[in-house]
């Protein structure tokens, strides 16, 4: 049944372009191409969380997140867990996902209102190669969206041994930030929630009490790392 549905989805139907597209991207054919329609549909466009793809891109975050840390848990037999969670971090960058994102051509995909600003330097690029990764996950299933992100993604793109010899940890650039502008900076807890048994966190940034950004993630280090480096981006902080 549902190869017959791939088929139809691929020769047959009326989205058989966008379908190709994604046949293209990620090796797949879509089941159910509205999922993917759905990961590229940035909150811009609908506020609404069952029309835009912010609950997708929670998924794929995850998804990602235990393939990257399967990948390096091998690569590196002999590191603790602080090299390996930077390393984690380093590929999850905002820089390098937008990065990736533009290369495997997503910036034709996205549907976002127009006064967003530079897709480059925002999260929504990065933001919707996590909501395809999760995209694929519900269609097709763990297997395939791992092996999706492992082959197409982090072997094609990513040159690890490079990225291990870069030093990125947003949350010292913003403390450094702060304390050569005399400026309180905090991280703090913003939100708690359970979801199918693990608990998702918000984390915001304060800086002399004000919640300037903020992120979540099932791991608290990880939010407040990418709540810092969305911090970086708006206050225009260096971080080469």
């Amino acid at each position: 049944m549902s190869f017959l549905q791939q088929l139809y989805n691929r020769y047959l139907s009326d989205e058989k372009q966008f379908i190709q597209k994604i046949h293209h991207i990620t090796g797949y054919l879509p089941v159910n191409p509205s999922l993917y329609h759905l990961a590229f549909l940035h909150s811009s466009v609908h506020n609404n969380v069952h029309m835009n793809n912010e609950r997708l891109e929670l998924l794929g975050d995850a998804v990602i997140d235990l393939v990257i840390s399967e990948h390096l848990f091998m690569k590196y037999p002999y590191k603790g867990e602080g090299f390996l969670t930077e390393m984690r971090s380093k590929i999850v960058s905002r820089e390098q996902l937008n990065r990736v994102a533009m290369e495997i051509g997503l910036v034709e995909l996205i549907k976002v209102r127009k006064g967003v600003g530079d897709l480059k330097n925002s999260s929504v690029l990065g933001n919707a190669l996590e909501a395809l990764t999760g995209a694929i996950y519900l269609d097709l299933g763990y297997n395939r969206s791992a092996r999706f992100f492992q082959q197409r993604i982090l072997l094609q793109h990513y040159n690890i041994e490079e990225l291990e010899k870069t030093v990125v940890n947003f949350k010292s650039k913003v403390i450094e930030w702060g304390q050569k502008h005399d400026k309180d900076v905090r991280f703090e807890m913003l939100e708690e929630q359970e979801h199918k048994g693990k608990k998702i966190y918000r984390m915001g940034l304060k800086i002399d009490g004000e919640v300037i950004a903020s992120d979540q993630n099932f791991s608290k280090k990880k939010a407040e790392q990418k709540a810092a480096e969305k911090a970086c981006e708006l206050l225009r902080i260096a971080v080469d």
